[in-house]
Formats: structure tokens, C-alpha cells, sequence
């Protein structure tokens, strides 16, 4: 397959097994975040690890955020959001933190730090990994922000869950390049 073609392929995979990403693995993964698109090369982001116990502290966390902002909130739903983060068995969190620039604006900061998720899910689907980028609220929720160990001016941008195909990779969708295209 050549390169443009595994590109084209990549999906996200919803459902991945053991075992988690080897040293070598996580290496090539960081690196490939690390040459995401960033003007002025300001790094506006890192990564934080989970695997193992911080996974199940992670899951605490997301229910407590759960539980607190859903009044009536069934104990079925909360046992959902502690699973939720023991869908894969590796965790690697893109986590936005701008630096003081007088010429590169936040807004340009986090689209590096959103491209550097990016990376890292496309060399993960090239690698032969499976990766799937979630968020929602919960992410960025102080819950999540200080199990994570964030600063005050830092935010979640990825939480990708990563591990080995447990299913059949999906086809992704056929989608008309021109219905996304304006010329001027």
C-alpha cells in the first residue's frame, strides 16, 4: 500500500485490546506529535501517559464529574463513566499549553497542539495500531484536569486510546472531495 493510500485509510478504531503500546511504540508516536505544524516552534503542548491504575483513576475521575453535574444521575451511568477509560489499554493525552508569544495568538497554539493529536492518530493507524481520539465535557472538566496534573492555563485537547485492533478495521466513508472544496 503506498503512503497517500494508507493516509486515505485511516479511520478511527473504536474498539482496541492488549496489550498496550511498547516503549519503541510510544517513541515513534511522541515523535510523530512532535513534528505537527507550529509556527514560531513554540511546542504548545505535551503529552501525559495512562496506562495501568491511572486509567481507573482517570474513569473515578470522569464519574465524579458525572455525578456532579447530573442531578439525577443512575448508578448504571456512573459505572459507564468509570469503564469509559478502561477501553484501551493505553492512554496518551494531548495537552494544550500555550506559551506568552507577542506574535502567534492562543487560537494558532491550540491548532498546533490539535495537529499534534493528529499526528499522532494517523502514525498510529500506520503503525498498524488502533487509535480512536475522544473527548467530550468530561475532558475538560477540572475532574479530568486534576487527575491529569494540569496548570491553570493548560486544557485537554486528545484523550486517543490506543491498543491493537480488536475488530475489523472500518472502511472509511466515500466522501465527495468537491462538496468540501470553494475556488476562488
Amino acid at each position: 500500500m503506498s503512503p497517500i493510500d494508507a493516509l486515505l485509510s485511516r479511520v478511527s478504531m473504536p474498539k482496541v485490546s492488549a496489550p498496550g503500546l511498547t516503549e519503541p511504540e510510544l517513541m515513534t508516536l511522541i515523535k510523530a506529535g512532535l513534528r505537527a505544524c507550529d509556527h514560531g516552534r513554540l511546542r504548545p503542548f505535551r503529552f501525559i501517559l495512562l496506562e495501568g491504575d491511572a486509567r481507573i483513576r482517570l474513569g473515578e475521575a470522569m464519574s465524579d464529574y458525572l455525578h456532579g453535574d447530573l442531578v439525577d444521575v443512575s448508578e448504571a451511568a456512573i459505572e459507564a463513566a468509570k469503564n469509559k477509560a478502561l477501553r484501551a489499554p493505553t492512554l496518551l493525552s494531548v495537552i494544550f499549553s500555550p506559551k506568552d508569544n507577542d506574535k502567534i495568538p492562543e487560537s494558532e497554539q491550540l491548532v498546533s497542539a490539535g495537529c499534534a493529536a493528529q499526528m499522532i492518530v494517523t502514525a498510529a493507524h500506520l503503525m498498524g495500531l488502533g487509535a480512536m481520539w475522544r473527548t467530550g465535557n468530561v475532558a475538560y472538566s477540572g475532574e479530568v484536569s486534576q487527575v491529569l496534573g494540569l496548570e491553570e492555563h493548560e486544557q485537554v485537547v486528545a484523550m486517543i486510546y490506543l491498543g491493537r485492533p480488536a475488530i475489523e478495521t472500518p472502511k472509511p466513508p466515500e466522501l465527495d472531495p468537491l462538496a468540501f472544496l470553494t475556488r476562488l
